[in-house]
């Protein structure tokens, strides 16, 4: 097999490895905002312990932003990459 065949195969890997993990982090995005949305406003959440709740909804809150920077991080670099 020639050496372009098996570059561009490695390149196609490591696009559809990048767009599995976005789609990871998507689906991981999607689980912690419907947790932050329990958090605050579901009755339930208001009977738990209070002091658990808000250690809850900051960890929530801080990975939200720290999975949807990651996001455009990867996003940007297959952009990058496309053009």
């Amino acid at each position: 097999m020639s050496r372009a065949f098996v570059k561009e195969d490695g390149e196609a890997e490591r696009f559809r490895e990048q767009v599995e993990q976005e789609k990871r982090l998507e689906d991981w995005l999607a689980i912690q905002e419907k947790k932050l949305k329990f958090l605050e406003s579901d009755p339930k959440a208001r009977e738990m312990d209070q002091k658990k709740r808000m250690e809850w909804l900051e960890k929530t809150r801080v990975d939200i932003e720290k999975t949807r920077k990651r996001l455009q991080e990867l996003k940007r670099n297959r952009e990058d990459k496309i053009l």
